[in-house]
């Protein structure tokens, strides 16, 4: 029993039953077999598991909770019927990525977020976040189910990025009407439910390529929302993705004492 409230309680398992919750929903609700998102879960999974065996060394079985999330992610932004070569090179980058991309012994980006930005543009695809839009209506209004991944961010000790991240996203949004509704209670909840929750709540706050230490925290989250505003503005394309990959390079670096060094170096010149 003590065993079973353990797998229950880990922030890992509620991830992925949150994910695949939204997944199901949404594919339901499209009428859409999810064949992208299958292939991405398999292919992550099983090249997380041959990383393990072959170039970890690993021994025995154990279950590839961090390529499953990442599958899990790549399947539910990318097309539904996305070609399956295009799925096997973004999970082969995400996996590759968190063993050669690293710095200090840890990887510097969001695995799945690399492979998507990746993969969508070699094949020229969009960013459809299939998954991350299913709604319910509740007393007439639309409640973004997106909204119960909080419960996985609680547990990752990650609120402290999503939150800021989530309130300068709307205080943009609002101030320059990038979202306009009118004023009234419908309008305000058809904005909140805009907001990018699966983004926030999931990709923005993994666990390990994003602060860990609160005030870092609201600084991740508040700098990646304004850059992921400007690069809207800019009508660059995959703004989320290029944003959350360059807070993670930045991050990285500070994280490695790089600005120190340099800032020490200019000193003593």
């Amino acid at each position: 029993m003590k065993a079973l409230r353990s797998l229950l309680g880990s922030m890992y398992v509620v991830t992925i039953a949150l994910l695949l919750l939204l997944a199901a929903v949404a594919s339901y609700r499209q009428g859409t077999f999810p064949g992208s998102l299958l292939i991405a879960v398999f292919a992550c999974s099983i090249l997380d598991l041959l990383v393990a065996r072959f170039f970890l060394k690993r021994k025995g079985f154990r279950f590839p909770y961090s390529g499953f999330i990442s599958g899990t992610i790549i399947g539910s932004i990318a097309p539904v019927n996305a070609p399956a070569a295009a799925i096997l090179v973004a999970a082969a980058v995400a996996i590759a990525s968190k063993y050669l991309i690293r710095l200090k012994g840890r990887h510097i980006f969001n695995p799945a977020t690399l492979g998507l930005l990746v993969s969508l543009w070699l094949f020229s695809l969009g960013d459809v976040w299939w998954a991350a839009s299913p709604i319910v209506w509740v007393a007439g209004f639309a409640f973004p189910l997106t909204l119960l991944l909080l419960v996985a961010n609680y547990q990752a000790g990650k609120l402290r990025v999503s939150m800021p991240f989530l309130a300068a996203t709307a205080i943009l949004y609002a101030a320059t009407q990038f979202i306009a509704v009118p004023f009234t209670a419908a309008g305000l909840f058809t904005f909140f439910s805009s907001l990018p929750f699966y983004f926030a709540f999931i990709m923005l706050s993994e666990p390990k390529t994003s602060p860990n230490a609160p005030r870092e925290q609201i600084i991740f989250g508040v700098s990646v929302a304004v850059l992921v505003f400007a690069l809207e503005h800019a009508h660059v394309k995959y703004p989320f993705f290029v944003a959350l990959l360059a807070g993670n390079l930045v991050y990285s670096l500070y994280r490695s004492g790089f600005f120190h060094r340099k800032i020490r170096q200019q000193k003593e010149a």
